[in-house]
């Protein structure tokens, strides 16, 4: 969180106005000085299209194959929400602001990111629209975005939740690269994961979300939700074997990345989310099972800290770009020493 701030002006600075900035922690309170004073200063910039502006993307960047994508945009004045239209083919009102006949799925929100909620394969298209208090629209529909996800081609793919979709710091979602760690990786993946699972809805869409792929290794963190809602340990543990027998019976290599540590304080103020009195013996045998089959030690970095700090996940459990530079790089060396001796016990 950030706050900006007035100055007294000198009476030879009266017809100029300038800005200063300061960080805020999670409780509101400021956590460092003010920045040094900048004038400020501004320009007009016509505006050729109304409407909201999808941030760039390009499918070939690292970590940028998702399953379950997220739309990211940057708002216009006057837009008290937000409508992302999701289509099968490109829309055919391109100028226009009413639903395309093409449209899949749509999806209303306040804030400049939507998760998508369904696995989106092949070619399809995004765009989005401002809407006011009413619900009317405010402009127009942003230019269609183009999304491919070929099911062919794959032969690593990264499964499990928020932690291995991406995000992190509060404000950044897996739109933004740098709170990925698969951006980090060395060689290319497909992201099948998908923010808010817990280790049994992971078993659950197994099937549909990790076979299609025909991968040859999939590299397998989850439980951490589930951990943390009070799910004894034993449970998840079920969960990772299965996940591990159903790997197995479809030709592909699991392997399993342990788990960072979170922090509950963290996690209160910044989702008002108790979690379980045991999750930190939960998370240790979960662990200590997780190293007795074929995994890379995620949390190795994390070693000695009984919590997450908020140095390195600012709402104590998505990690910030420096925890998912930590645990790229453990990956990264995991994958050259050699996959079929991926961290073996």
């Amino acid at each position: 969180m950030i706050s900006s701030s007035s100055l007294p002006l000198k009476a030879e600075t009266r017809d100029h106005l300038y800005w200063r900035v300061r960080p805020f922690d999670l409780d509101g309170k400021p956590a460092g000085p003010f920045s040094a004073p900048r004038r400020l200063e501004g320009s007009l910039v016509p505006i050729h299209r109304y409407a909201p502006l999808p941030r760039p993307y390009d499918e070939g960047e690292k970590g940028a194959a998702l399953l379950y994508p997220v739309y990211s945009y940057i708002g216009i004045p006057g837009a008290d929400s937000y409508e992302v239209e999701v289509t099968s083919r490109y829309p055919e009102n391109e100028d226009g602001y009413a639903p395309s006949r093409y449209r899949v799925y749509a999806g209303v929100t306040t804030l400049t990111d939507l998760y998508d909620p369904a696995p989106r394969k092949g070619t399809y298209y995004w765009r989005v629209r401002g809407l006011d208090r009413e619900g009317h629209p405010v402009g127009i529909w942003s230019l269609p975005q183009k999304r491919t996800l070929d099911v062919h081609g794959w032969t690593v793919g990264v499964f499990g939740d928020s932690i291995s979709h991406g995000g992190g710091h509060l404000s950044f979602s897996p739109a933004d690269r740098a709170y990925s760690y698969e951006s980090y990786l060395s060689f290319p993946v497909v992201n099948l994961s998908q923010s808010g699972d817990t280790s049994a809805m992971m078993v659950e869409r197994f099937e549909k979300d990790v076979v299609p792929f025909h991968l040859r290794t999939v590299l397998i963190m989850g439980g951490a939700n589930s951990l943390r809602a009070g799910v004894p340990a034993e449970e998840v543990i079920h969960d990772l074997e299965t996940l591990e027998m159903m790997s197995y019976a479809h030709g592909i290599t699991p392997v399993f990345l342990t788990l960072p540590p979170i922090n509950p304080a963290s996690i209160a103020r910044a989702f008002q989310e108790p979690t379980a009195e045991d999750w930190q013996a939960s998370f240790r045998r979960v662990n200590d099972f997780i190293r007795t089959r074929k995994h890379i030690d995620t949390a190795a970095p994390f070693e000695g800290m009984e919590v997450m700090p908020p140095s390195l996940a600012l709402d104590g459990l998505h990690g910030d770009w420096r925890a998912k530079q930590d645990m790229a790089a453990v990956i990264n060396e995991a994958w050259r020493s050699g996959r079929p001796a991926l961290g073996t016990s």
